[in-house]
């Protein structure tokens, strides 16, 4: 026990060694180091750049090797810079946010505290740039988030998520207790559900038009209490200068998109399938366009439905 605690405080050292580091250095080389960071990922990682390969052939099964292979590069560079800008989150303030984020809140403005939503969005773009963004225009939340297995370097984490006034709330035994107790406080709770599911808790739901085992929490609050579903996600600008080495990588838009329409049926688990389906193609639109910024290390089709199903 002694011996992991050591190991982990020693890994709390080397990163927030790296923490200060990247904070001392202007953005532009910070964003270089990430991109270079990304690069020797993807040339060491054999796994993992399988793993990435493997999920873009069964999202894209009509592109070239050529095409993949260059998305999954660009992935990685943009992967890079994303690990960046997480640790450099405390420098983005009220006074410049808008340097470095387009953002129009026209579609939450008329219903942020008068009742509670529910912020869909997904591992992709800068996720995290997303809840500071909706904090610092004073659209503050709380964002759902797993601790990470080492706590002093996830004390690192929470700080910079929580800086700008948002909450975390952590996907523990009192996480729905919580997320209800946000909705009706007329809160804003954002959440991320483009992750495997295990075959246990999960409803399995085309993405990209394979059955994905996909967590069904959010949905089924979303049946029940009918609240909005507002769509958002961060994309990164200027993808061809990314892809070619040049032009600004700092600059971002918040997309925010209007409400779900949803029609329920009165039927709960019906409503709830129908949702994640809802989901599962809105975040899948956002991928097409931007293929290089969705998170494709994350084994999405992990967990497969029963063969007699």
């Amino acid at each position: 026990m002694k011996k992991n605690k050591l190991l982990a405080y020693f890994e709390f050292i080397l990163v927030y060694s790296f923490y200060l580091f990247l904070n001392i250095l202007p953005l532009g080389v910070s964003l270089k180091i990430g991109r270079f960071l990304g690069i020797l990922f993807y040339k060491l990682d054999k796994k993992h750049r399988n793993h990435t390969l493997n999920n873009l052939k069964i999202a894209f099964p009509d592109k070239t090797e050529k095409e993949l292979t260059d998305i999954s590069v660009n992935f990685y560079k943009n992967l890079g810079m994303v690990f960046i800008e997480i640790f450099r989150l405390d420098k983005y303030n009220k006074d410049n946010i808008d340097d470095f984020v387009e953002s129009n809140f026209d579609y939450v403005k008329n219903i942020y505290g008068k009742q509670g939503i529910l912020l869909l969005t997904a591992h992709f773009g800068n996720w995290e740039l997303l809840a500071k963004t909706f904090a610092l225009k004073s659209f503050r939340g709380n964002v759902l988030a797993r601790p990470l297995d080492n706590p002093y370097i996830e004390k690192i984490l929470y700080k910079l998520r929580s800086g700008a006034g948002n909450k975390v709330i952590y996907n523990r035994e009192n996480a729905v207790k919580s997320i209800i107790s946000a909705l009706n406080g007329n809160e804003i709770v954002g959440f991320l559900p483009d992750e495997n599911a295990s075959k246990r808790i999960g409803v399995f739901v085309d993405f990209f038009g394979v059955k994905a085992c996909t967590m069904p929490g959010m949905a089924n609050i979303a049946a029940k209490t009918k609240l909005p579903v507002v769509p958002a996600f961060m994309v990164r600008l200027n993808e061809e200068s990314i892809n070619n080495g040049g032009g600004n990588y700092a600059k971002h838009r918040l997309i925010i998109e209007p409400p779900l329409d949803i029609k329920y049926t009165g039927n709960r688990k019906i409503d709830t399938i129908n949702i994640l389906r809802m989901f599962n193609e809105k975040i899948e639109d956002i991928i097409k366009q931007y293929p290089e910024q969705w998170f494709w290390i994350h084994n999405r089709w992990k967990t497969r439905p029963d063969e007699n199903k």
